[in-house]
């Protein structure tokens, strides 16, 4: 099969599929896994594709919802840098909530010598994490499931999370903008996190370097709303400034 004949068929699979890994391609196509990581290099190139760990998800334009499993392995050791880092930030006895988000997610390994917490979550992952701790009290947020994310969101969801009061949450974003804040692909998603800023005494956005200057679909805040940031890599000088303007601490992990 010719290259261009290849990374067509990939396309096709693709659209079906959502998400393909390098191996199974290579045995697909009877191809070195160097000569399927070229051909999804220059897909990526022509923006139809974004490569992952290991394989590609199908890039539809910026409102592509990438599945959980795809982005629990994406920056995986600096989501664990950036929530070991935000665990610091937790006091014991303390209400906090908790998005759904695979970096907040990544947060619930390091609770452990935490006393006597109380955390609320519309993240089905990170309810049953924390089924495992005996310090930790659960409320989970009921509402309609995002497979995609194994997330509760929805008008239930909301109106849910009006009725709690929280210390801190601790929330991720799909991207940072410049003049837009953090976004996200799903409306629902950032409408949940919406509402949790408002019952949230302080505000604590975990993002790593990944994250800056890539758009999404949906705004969920300006950076005025956000009074901590934890993330991997140092800033270059625009985004602190900017950052710093809006009131934001930003903390190195």
């Amino acid at each position: 099969m010719l290259t261009l004949e290849r990374r067509n068929s990939i396309r096709e699979i693709l659209h079906k599929e959502k998400a393909v890994s390098i191996n199974l391609l290579s045995e697909r196509f009877k191809a070195s896994t160097a000569s399927i990581r070229r051909d999804l290099e220059k897909l990526e190139k022509q923006g139809l594709v974004k490569r992952t760990y290991g394989g590609a998800v199908l890039i539809d334009g910026i409102n592509e919802d990438i599945p959980l499993v795809v982005r629990e392995i994406e920056q995986k050791e600096a989501k664990q840098k950036i929530a070991r880092r935000a665990a610091d930030y937790i006091a014991d006895q303390d209400t906090v909530f908790m998005d759904s988000s695979t970096t907040t997610k990544e947060l619930t390994n390091f609770l452990g010598g935490k006393k006597d917490l109380t955390v609320i979550t519309n993240g089905v992952r990170v309810i049953t994490d924390l089924a495992l701790f005996d310090n930790v009290e659960v409320y989970g947020i009921s509402g309609k499931l995002r497979k995609p994310s194994l997330s509760l969101v929805g008008n239930q969801a909301e109106t849910i999370i009006t009725t709690y009061w929280g210390a801190k949450l601790f929330f991720s974003c799909t991207g940072m903008w410049l003049s837009h804040g953090a976004m996200d692909y799903s409306d629902a998603e950032a409408e949940v996190r919406k509402k949790m800023m408002t019952v949230s005494q302080e505000v604590i956005l975990l993002c790593d370097h990944t994250k800056f200057d890539r758009p999404a679909f949906y705004r969920i805040c300006p950076f005025s709303q956000v009074d901590i940031l934890i993330t991997d890599q140092k800033l270059n000088p625009q985004w602190e400034n900017l950052l710093q303007q809006n009131g934001v601490e930003i903390v190195y992990a």
